[in-house]
């Protein structure tokens, strides 16, 4: 599992000889679950690249309330999002799902044949809507139920990730969302299905009554099952209760971060 790099300088994640003999420089954050999609991908084809902690907090301990961004991520994505991945002489590449494919790219270019984008072109549009419709219907309420103030709000955002929960069970064909390989949607929902189903943040934090129940979702707990066991999921895992600390700024609404303040404004984390 991974620890939370807390008093990790600036200058010890500048880009290191290691960096500069892959090429490819991945601009991450040990807690986001958007960067760690890329770096399943990254794991799953086994690429060379230098991590970067690229968002460290902005105070020693538990007093932080936001983080400082790596001068080089706000020279490459002036946003200061993570992930970001930079390969020598080349633009750089942002947005989880735009980094997966990216990376699947880099793989095939290198003579790997595991994609995590396969089939035919009309299976890989089909794919990327699923892709869509995960980052929106599962992953967005995560952070409804966590930041909305009102308990009207969190309780019908909870009945919405409930309902997209029910649907997803549906979907998938096992052992993997659609069939025997790890594909991107896969991946899509990994880091949320870890936060959610086993660290279980929206129970910690708002009580038994927004626990999901997987009693009767026996495909969804097959799967987590067999995720969790995949050794490019498993180099990404964050340990559960540092992973948990993240979060509480979220629910006591001092979080300060692009997503918290979409969502305390009326939008959705997927509109960031």
């Amino acid at each position: 599992l991974c620890s939370a790099p807390f008093s990790v300088d600036y200058r010890a994640c500048a880009m290191t000889k290691r960096a500069a003999e892959t090429g490819l420089e991945f601009f991450s954050a040990w807690f986001c679950p958007y960067a760690q999609r890329a770096w399943i991908a990254l794991e799953h084809h086994g690429l060379k690249y230098s991590k970067v902690e690229g968002l460290l907090p902005d105070a020693p301990g538990q007093d932080f309330k936001g983080y400082k961004k790596h001068p080089r991520l706000l020279e490459l994505n002036p946003k200061g999002l993570v992930p970001t991945l930079c390969e020598d002489g080349m633009p750089p590449v942002y947005e989880s799902a735009v980094c997966v494919e990216y990376i699947d790219e880099l793989a095939a270019r290198g003579g790997g044949n595991s994609s995590l984008m396969p089939g035919s072109p009309a299976e890989r549009a089909a794919l990327r809507l699923k892709v869509d419709w995960i980052n929106k219907n599962l992953c967005s309420p995560f952070y409804q139920v966590l930041v909305r103030t009102s308990t009207e709000d969190r309780k019908a955002a909870l009945e919405t990730l409930n309902v997209n929960i029910d649907e997803l069970e549906a979907w998938i064909q096992g052992p993997y969302i659609l069939g025997k390989q790890l594909t991107a949607a896969d991946i899509a929902f990994i880091p949320w299905a870890y936060r959610i189903l086993h660290c279980k943040i929206l129970e910690r934090f708002r009580g038994p009554d927004y626990a999901i129940d997987l009693a009767t979702r026996p495909k969804l707990t097959k799967w987590l099952e067999v995720v969790m066991a995949v050794d490019a999921v498993k180099a990404t895992l964050a340990e559960p209760e540092a992973l948990c600390g993240t979060y509480k700024r979220y629910a006591d609404n001092t979080a300060l971060s692009k997503v918290a303040e979409a969502v305390r404004q009326g939008k959705t984390a997927d509109s960031v």
